[in-house]
């Protein structure tokens, strides 16, 4: 079943999921075809789509049988458990009571309701007054409830995006939820809405506590973007929860379109397919997307999601990334980065099923692999793979049993906190009576009562589980170092956080780990390793707390550094002291004043 699925489990939604879950192959068309290993040169659209019978048609079929093969949230929702589904406390102000210079004192109860900000050493960064304060995040998702109380006060913004149509236009926001000619528009400043409706003819197979779903649309919430976009940058303000890069902003957009499903008889039985209406976006919308990203100068884009069945080799990747009919969607991501070096976090995928040891997990999925077949985006792209408490003091964190591994994505990879990890959701359930569907005057269909739905609605908490909660905790993360280190370029700040992260599993980068996990503690102390000949030019002071002289462009660098060539200038007449016994192979001074006070043995001048 798509990961998708509702977190819910009460007797309602089990009826709900029984009733899916029996039409499952009818509501997801690609699932076979994902399922299997694919020729190099083709991924049979073409064929499928053949009975079509205008090119327009044609055209069409191409786009939604790619939109269901790929979109798919890295949010185990099913496989969670919920936390307190309470109104948000509203808190007039708040005074924060932590010192600087103190990491535990910033450990407050807020704090310690998402355990991955102690576990990623956040509390240090806060303590070096590191909180995002003046960058930019985004977020690819199922949008955001920006009304929720952990966004307030905030410079957040909800992106409308849609597909381009022919006379230049882009489609409405939510304006179709399906139909021949409809097209796809989303707010990213609301949750997706998922719908759904049992038809009269259910009714003698329905039990008596359950008559009361019959001819009834309920509505709900889907909260996994909101969930995402909490941990990366909820208020610190002394209620629920807060992100990890609590005073930085976000952009969100809406990759998931409103849902309806219809269950009636024939459908139940098997002889026929179930009504799923929902719209898909095209390569358009996604570069109307990452057009407003780069406007808006977003340093770093979160997805947590991907397709539903990935493929498990790299033959299979291949077949994906030499097929003809995804050469342009491919390219949509590609250019998106290359525009101003955005660095796309991507959520590695989860498995179907727990596996016997994290080496016998499926590898990363597509998205988060996709510099295997663009060599130049390698420098400014993340996977992340989910880990999981273990409460053995030895050994803390371990892969979660449902995370996939790094995989082929193990040198850009990265592991973070994504189980059972406590963050903002909406909550909130109405039922309309009939089906809560209207026409429009193309002949397409629209979802009606959603300001009901919204009328309806809690602001609350929730435990979710996937790579989609490791991801934001990564892209927070990034904000933080991106405040930190003002003078390094994007891609330079995510090398910092890979070469310091704590090593896991076996020694080194592995194909399990990757570079181990996030360690913000050893992050704000400048480069473990570089990893390339990197070049540095110093225009500005670092970012948090100075120690030494306000007046100056200065910072200092505390990690034994190794690994290749080091050049420094500073346009900005700039200091940079290196404290730390570095081995890295050899260095330049163009400007400034570079100063060694450690034991450097470099391995050439």
């Amino acid at each position: 079943m798509s990961t998708r699925s509702s977190k819910r489990v009460g007797r309602r939604s089990r009826l709900f999921q029984a009733i899916a879950c029996s039409m499952l192959v009818a509501t997801t068309p690609l699932a076979a075809l994902a399922a299997q290993p694919l020729p190099a040169d083709s991924l049979g659209l073409s064929t499928q789509c053949a009975t079509a019978s205008t090119a327009a048609e044609r055209a069409t079929c191409y786009t939604r049988k790619i939109a269901d093969l790929k979109l798919s949230a890295h949010g185990e929702q099913l496989f969670s458990s919920n936390a307190a589904t309470t109104n948000v406390p509203v808190v007039a102000a708040y005074t924060e009571t932590a010192t600087l210079g103190d990491p535990d004192s910033w450990k407050t109860d807020e704090f310690l309701q998402d355990w991955g900000l102690a576990a990623m050493n956040a509390h240090h960064a806060y303590a070096r007054g590191l909180t995002g304060s003046g960058i930019r995040l985004g977020l690819l998702d199922s949008g955001v409830g920006l009304e929720h109380d952990e966004f307030a006060g905030k410079a957040h913004q909800g992106l409308v995006i849609g597909d381009l149509l022919a006379d230049g236009s882009r489609c409405g926001a939510d304006a179709y939820i399906g139909g021949n000619t409809a097209c796809f528009g989303t707010d990213g400043g609301r949750p997706s809405v998922e719908a759904s409706y049992v038809d009269t003819s259910l009714r003698d197979e329905v039990p008596p506590e359950y008559q009361y779903l019959i001819d009834t649309t309920f509505l709900r919430w889907d909260s996994h973007g909101t969930h995402v976009a909490g941990t990366m940058a909820a208020n610190r303000d002394g209620s629920g929860m807060h992100g990890v890069a609590f005073a930085a902003d976000f952009s969100a957009a809406r990759l998931f379109s409103d849902t309806f499903v219809g269950f009636d008889l024939a459908c139940y039985m098997g002889t026929q397919l179930c009504l799923d209406l929902s719209t898909h976006a095209s390569e358009s919308a996604i570069d109307d997307m990452y057009q407003q990203m780069n406007a808006a100068n977003v340093r770093a884009l979160n997805h947590s999601w991907g397709l539903t069945l990935e493929p498990a080799n790299a033959d299979e990747q291949a077949a994906y990334f030499l097929s003809p009919e995804l050469e342009t969607y491919w390219g949509t991501f590609a250019e998106g980065t290359r525009t101003n070096g955005m660095i796309q976090v991507w959520a590695a995928g989860n498995a179907w099923f727990p596996y016997a040891s994290a080496e016998e997990a499926p590898i990363a999925g597509i998205h988060a692999s996709l510099p295997r077949h663009f060599a130049d985006l390698e420098s400014y792209w993340l996977s992340v793979v989910n880990l999981a408490q273990t409460g053995d003091a030895d050994n803390p964190y371990v892969l979660s049993r449902l995370s996939m591994k790094c995989g082929l994505s193990k040198d850009w990879c990265i592991a973070a906190p994504g189980t059972d990890i406590t963050s903002a959701v909406y909550e909130g359930e109405v039922g309309v009576q009939g089906m809560a569907l209207a026409l429009t005057a193309d002949g397409n269909f629209r979802l009606t009562g959603v300001e009901q739905l919204k009328s309806n609605t809690e602001y609350a908490y929730a435990d979710y589980s996937g790579t989609s909660m490791a991801t934001p905790h990564v892209t927070g993360a990034l904000a933080l170092l991106f405040e930190r280190y003002p003078y390094l370029t994007n891609a330079q700040v995510r090398d910092v956080l890979l070469t310091t992260a704590t090593d896991l599993g076996e020694a080194g980068v592995d194909d399990v780990y990757g570079w181990g996990m996030v360690n913000l503690q050893k992050a704000i102390e400048g480069y473990g390793q570089f990893r390339v000949d990197t070049e540095v030019d110093m225009v500005s002071a670092a970012g948090g707390t100075h120690w030494w002289n306000d007046s100056k462009v200065w910072d200092v660098w505390t990690n034994d550094i190794s690994g290749a060539a080091f050049s420094f200038t500073s346009s900005a007449g700039g200091w940079l002291r290196l404290a730390g016994n570095n081995t890295f192979n050899g260095l330049t001074v163009k400007g400034g004043t570079l100063e060694l006070t450690g034991t450097n043995t470099l391995t050439r001048d």
